[in-house]
C-alpha cells in the first residue's frame, strides 16, 4: 500500500514553528531540518569573521550571525546562514536578514554538500547578494564568489592571502582569521629539495 504524500511545510508555518529548546532549524524543500551543533572552531571562525567585517564596514552595513535567508521564489525553503551582511536599515524584529549583500557559510563534512550544492546556487540568485563566502572549517581556505555585473567570479584563497571586498571597503587577511583554529599547513622548505 502506498504511503500518503506528506504535506510540505511552508515558510510561513516554519517561521511560526517554535522548535525545541535552543536547537537550530532550517526549512529545506518543505521539510524542517534540525542543524547539528557546530564544532567550537566553527563558532570561533564565525565570530572572528563577524568581528573583522564589523571593523571595516560602515553603517548601516553590519554582519548578522545565524542569519535567516528568505528566498522570494520559494514557499518551502528558508535557510540559516552562518553569517550575512546587510546594508538595509533594520528594526531588530526581522526573522530574516533583509537584502543581504554578503552570505558566508562555514563548511563541515555534515553541511558541505548542502552548502555548496544547494544553498550556493540559491544565494547567487538573490539580486542583493554580491559576495558568497564558503569557508573551510578544517584548513585555511575560502572560496569567494563575487558578482561582477551579471557574472560570478570565483577566487580561491589560502594561507597568506587576503580576502578583498572592495565594494564594502573591507580586507581580511586569512592567517589571523584562522590562527589557532586549524593545523598550520607546511610551507616550502627554505633549504630547498634535498
Amino acid at each position: 500500500m502506498a504511503e500518503p504524500a506528506r504535506e510540505l511545510v511552508t515558510v510561513e508555518a516554519f517561521l511560526a514553528f517554535e522548535g525545541e529548546g535552543d536547537r537550530r532549524y532550517e526549512l529545506v524543500g518543505g521539510e524542517i531540518v534540525m542543524m547539528a551543533p557546530p564544532l567550537d572552531r566553527h563558532g570561533r571562525l564565525v565570530i572572528r569573521l563577524g568581528a573583522a567585517l564589523s571593523a571595516g564596514l560602515r553603517r548601516p552595513c553590519e554582519p548578522r550571525a545565524e542569519a535567516g535567508i528568505l528566498l522570494p521564489w520559494s514557499a518551502h525553503d528558508f535557510y540559516v546562514a552562518d553569517l550575512a551582511v546587510s546594508c538595509a536599515v533594520a528594526t531588530g524584529e526581522e526573522r530574516w536578514c533583509p537584502e543581504p549583500v554578503l552570505i558566508a557559510e562555514i563548511l563541515s563534512p555534515a553541511t558541505a554538500a548542502l552548502d555548496r550544492g544547494v544553498k550556493l546556487a540559491a544565494y547567487r540568485r538573490l539580486p542583493s547578494v554580491r559576495h558568497v563566502l564558503l569557508l573551510a572549517g578544517d584548513r585555511c581556505a575560502i572560496e569567494h564568489y563575487a558578482r561582477t555585473g551579471p557574472f560570478w567570479r570565483l577566487v580561491d584563497l589560502g594561507p597568506g592571502d587576503v580576502l578583498r571586498l572592495e565594494d564594502l571597503g573591507v580586507e581580511i587577511p586569512l592567517d589571523p582569521l584562522y590562527e589557532g583554529l586549524v593545523a598550520a599547513e607546511p610551507g616550502p622548505d627554505p633549504a630547498g629539495p634535498v
